[in-house]
């Protein structure tokens, strides 16, 4: 059905009155339909103009083209193209589409053509002029429908598409300077709109190059040269390496095949999205998380809560893992310094060329015989157990009352509220809710691994799946607080005894002994939960040689009113002062008063025997001394500088004279 017409615009287009035309319908000669909705239920007239004879149909469609100022055909130069050899599927989804919706307007001109019985040239002005009004987003004339046809009987899809602006795909014509200048502002981080780029880029312009201010084009251009830009160039240069590398940049598959329970276990701490009270009651704060993944199974095997990341949390964390899940075989640590300590499994990558490596007591790992592994600095996706600590954001941190998200976007409205109105739990609350959570929630969650035989089991069925094909490596406790204990470096006893560092003050052990071992170089062991005694190992042995205690009366504040204070480090000072009296004496008790001589007397016997061995021995060649007085007596020895005397001769002479 084509376009529906009145009486009146039909009696005008066959140059006759209004009259007549009902008449023509009245009596069958026009088909016609009626008007539903006619005004004043009077019957109107309606005609479908495909059903008019091709005259009245080439009239109204000229009359439309006027109306519409659609211009007349022109008649260009056919050009032939050659048919070009080239699969389908090389086309874009929009060359496809041409060329499938030509294909059914060529089929619909080919009917059209059929039924008509007029000329086949007058056929298809009414066509295209059909096919203008209809859909005038489509550029067509009788030219191009012949060009279109040609290429559709040969096979020819190049021909049914529309290359026009294809040529020069992926240039342009902005001066290179102008769009350096563009591009200066807009891959910046300070992440300038589009818009404003194109009008700092004018600025330049005309500051730099006011000749080229007509060669400037429109915003658009630039905006389509952005969009050209490869996303990974504009997700470094806007956003940052971390943001190009999390995106764009490859990643490394880790396989897991061959991988047990306990052969790995992945350390790192994580900030808790919520708040809580400190012990006191008196501050709000976000608690820190320290925790061992097994990275098979994905089970958080151990954990610990703290008020600051540091070694000690690292080392609980460790115990409590080993506690209840046995000894791995590996860990992997980040490169943060609460990991990267000396005693637990050396610096990793933070170590010094100027530290002395025979200089660092053998470390917890190696006593446990565990291997350290580091991540690679500044490549937190080598850490899986990131992934973990986004599960635990939203299995524990939300359901927290206080919770306050990781950036201001997430933070809820009503959290100033709870905080103001003092709705908010205890570090006491959370860590007894904590193993609860995580066992109870977390490891029993459903695994989310890759391996498919897996599949349906939890974390901790996984865990317990894989460790049958594993050794397991169990330490009883009283093993494992040794084990475990810290190790500072190597020192030498001194007044004090040895010491310990803790938040920056020094913890002296010593007993009342410890004064005979002063200057010795040693070590020292202690368990980080239990600071009351220390044990003492030999440096060149590593043997155990004491256990000595925490000396509290010697740490006294510089300003005391309490007499006891003093009294106490006083009353230790005595005592080791009486014990080096009684330890001198004993070494000299059995000394009679006879026996008792006095020190120069020794002195001067053992220099009367040593004076028979003394005896001086001048050389037989020597550089004689002469006074001027002498060498003016004595001219012919003035020149004499050296001088040798022949002790055999002499002797041999000495027997002539003798006889």
């Amino acid at each position: 059905m084509g376009a529906m017409i009145s009486t009146a615009e039909l009696a005008t287009i066959k140059g006759c009155t209004k009259q007549y035309v009902r008449r023509l319908a009245q009596t069958g000669k026009l088909p016609f339909t009626e008007k539903a909705d006619a005004a004043n239920n009077r019957k109107e007239y309606l005609f479908d103009i495909d059903q008019m004879d091709e005259k009245i149909r080439e009239r109204y469609y000229n009359s439309k083209r006027k109306e519409l100022e659609i211009a007349p055909t022109k008649t260009v130069e056919q050009q032939r193209s050659k048919a070009v050899s080239k699969p389908f599927e090389e086309y874009t989804e929009n060359e496809r589409q041409q060329a499938a919706d030509w294909i059914k307007i060529l089929k619909i001109w080919e009917m059209y053509r059929n039924k008509s019985n007029r000329k086949k040239a007058d056929t298809d002005l009414l066509f295209v002029a059909k096919m203008q009004l209809e859909h005038p987003e489509i550029d067509i004339s009788t030219d191009i429908l012949y060009r279109k046809y040609a290429a559709f009987k040969n096979g020819d899809i190049e021909g049914l598409i529309d290359k026009r602006g294809g040529w020069n795909k992926g240039h342009t014509d902005i001066p290179k300077h102008i769009l350096d200048a563009f591009m200066y502002f807009f891959l910046d981080e300070r992440r300038l709109p589009v818009s404003r780029c194109y009008q700092l880029m004018i600025e330049w312009v005309t500051e730099f190059y006011p000749q080229d201010l007509d060669k400037i084009p429109s915003e658009r251009s630039f905006r389509r040269q952005a969009e050209k830009l490869p996303q990974a160039v504009i997700a470094l240069m806007r956003y940052g390496e971390k943001a190009m590398t999390d995106k764009y940049i490859p990643y490394i598959e880790r396989m897991y095949d061959d991988l047990q329970a306990n052969d790995v276990w992945i350390a790192d701490n994580h900030t808790f999205d919520f708040m809580t009270y400190c012990d006191n009651g008196q501050k709000t704060h976000r608690m820190y998380l320290t925790a061992f993944l097994d990275a098979k199974s994905g089970v958080l095997v151990g954990w610990n809560l703290t008020e600051q990341p540091d070694s000690h949390s690292t080392l609980l964390a460790l115990r409590h893992a080993i506690k209840r899940f046995g000894v791995p075989k590996s860990v992997y640590f980040d490169n943060g310094s609460e990991f990267l300590t000396h005693d637990i499994g050396g610096r990793g990558h933070r170590t010094r060329k100027t530290w002395n490596a025979d200089d660092i007591p053998p470390t917890i790992l190696q006593l446990l015989d565990i291997t350290m592994h580091n991540a690679i600095v500044r490549n937190a996706k080598a850490k899986p157990i990131e992934r973990t600590f986004g599960t635990l954001k939203n299995h524990i941190s939300r359901v927290i009352e206080t919770f306050c998200g990781g950036t201001i976007i997430e933070r809820p409205e009503s959290l100033k509220y709870k905080l103001k109105y003092g709705i908010v739990p205890e570090d006491d609350q959370i860590r007894a809710a904590l193993e609860i959570l995580i066992d109870g929630d977390f490891n029993v969650d459903e695994y989310g691994g890759k391996e498919r035989k897996y599949k349906g089991m939890t974390r901790i069925e996984v865990w317990n799946e894989s460790i049958k094909y594993t050794t397991f490596r169990e330490a009883k406790d009283e093993d494992l607080s040794l084990l475990l204990a810290r190790t500072t470096r190597y020192q030498k006893i001194k007044r004090n005894g040895v010491y310990i560092e803790l938040a920056g003050e020094k913890l002296w052990y010593s007993a009342e002994d410890a004064w005979k071992y002063q200057g010795e170089e040693v070590y020292v062991r202690y368990d980080p939960a239990e600071y009351k005694t220390v044990r003492v190992y030999d440096k060149a042995t590593d043997a155990y040689r004491f256990t000595w205690t925490l000396q509290t009366d010697l740490n006294v504040p510089y300003i005391t009113n309490d007499p006891n204070e003093i009294a106490a480090g006083e009353k230790t000072i005595r005592a080791v002062t009486h014990a080096v009296h009684d330890y001198s004496k004993g070494l000299t008790a059995s000394i009679t008063e006879e026996q008792a001589i006095d020190f120069l007397t020794a002195t001067i016997n053992r220099a009367e025997r040593g004076k028979d061995r003394f005896r001086i021995e001048k050389p037989t060649k020597f550089t004689p001394v002469f006074s001027d007085k002498f060498k003016a007596d004595n001219p012919v020895l003035s020149d004499v500088d050296e001088v040798f005397i022949d002790i055999d001769k002499i002797n041999n002479n000495a027997l002539k004279r003798k006889g």
